[in-house]
């Protein structure tokens, strides 16, 4: 053989080569392409359900309309899928969502597939709504029923309050703040009622847990009934992957587990994806810091000693433990117990 006819064998491996790779890489363009669709489409419609919450103040104690919040959701999704009068996908995509958690200010509801036989004997499978669950905890000395505001139930099992406050609905920083608990705080150092930074912590982790531990037997609950409607795809909840979704659990909130999703050409790719959303609904303090001659103060949203200030750092602050890390001693506007040092 000439070289000439090594090169031209050369060329033609080589322009295979290249087809090949771009085919490859325009089928990997379009699987993310779907992939990326799916998610804003996901997102899109949690947004537009926890919208129809903040809209029309349906959510509170007694008051949330859960099948409302639903049906947005799902005719959200629907239509940007473009299945809204397709009964038949709308069932396939429906089948992918194991759970959905409607998070109000006093516990969450759970929306998962139910089995029942009916009367006549035959086996019934349905969507249901759960009662609500409680932000629970327990600790030695009370039960709480936690709320996503300053207001706590709790049960005092050991008569360690007053006789008649068995059973109380108050404000937590009563107890860790006001002066006529001070012996109660001194006597129990432990317990988070009476500690206020304690109580915050133990209340959003207690949530997180009890929202995690749910989230996860719904989901691997699932599996049974996906199993009868010949998907093999195990549905499990991810432990340890609270990123993804606990970043609104201090707000009345949504959140969708949509999970083995087949995707792709071939369908041989399978789409996972927790999506949340909150309503902005309970409303957290903002704290301002401001730049004095040689020390900066710590001010509540509101403090008429920042109207119309100019000295005020442009960024603001979730809590005043973030403000303490830049040095800020605390103004008057702040309530009295606050562990931030005070100026004097």
């Amino acid at each position: 053989m000439k070289i000439y006819h090594f090169a031209l064998i050369f060329l033609i491996f080589f322009l295979s080569a290249v087809i090949k790779t771009d085919m490859q890489t325009g089928k990997l363009i379009e699987i993310n392409k779907e992939k990326e669709e799916l998610e804003n489409n996901l997102v899109t419609a949690v947004s537009d359900a926890v919208g129809y919450l903040t809209e029309t103040g349906a959510y509170g104690t007694g008051t949330i309309n859960k099948d409302e919040v639903l049906m947005t959701f799902f005719a959200s999704l629907y239509s940007s899928l473009g299945i809204i009068s397709d009964k038949s996908a709308q069932s396939e995509i429906e089948i992918y969502i194991p759970v959905i958690l409607l998070c109000d200010t006093d516990g969450f509801y759970v929306y998962y597939y139910d089995e029942y036989v009916s009367y006549d004997g035959l086996t019934y499978i349905e969507r249901v709504w759960s009662e609500k669950m409680p932000y629970s905890y327990e600790d030695e000395y009370f039960i709480y029923r936690f709320t996503l505001t300053d207001m706590v139930y709790i049960f005092d099992k050991h008569d360690i309050l007053k006789p008649e406050d068995k059973f109380l609905y108050v404000d937590y920083k009563e107890f860790a703040n006001e002066s006529s608990y001070e012996n109660l705080r001194l006597k129990y150092k432990d317990c988070i009622l009476f500690n206020e930074r304690d109580f915050n912590t133990v209340k959003k982790a207690a949530i997180i847990n009890k929202l995690e531990d749910v989230l996860a037997y719904y989901t691997s609950r699932h599996n049974h009934i996906a199993s009868k409607n010949g998907i093999t795809y195990s549905f499990s909840f991810p432990y340890g992957r609270r990123d993804e979704w606990a970043d609104f659990i201090d707000d009345v909130n949504l959140l969708v587990v949509f999970q083995g999703y087949p995707y792709g050409p071939e369908r041989d790719y399978r789409y996972n994806k927790i999506i949340s959303s909150g309503a902005n609904i309970v409303k957290k303090p903002r704290y301002y810091v401001e730049e004095k001659s040689w020390y900066k103060l710590a001010h509540k949203e509101g403090c008429e000693k920042i109207k119309d200030n100019n000295m005020l750092l442009e960024e603001t602050f979730d809590s005043i433990e973030e403000c303490v890390k830049l040095g800020a001693f605390c103004c008057e506007c702040i309530e009295h117990g606050a562990r931030v040092p005070k100026l004097r």
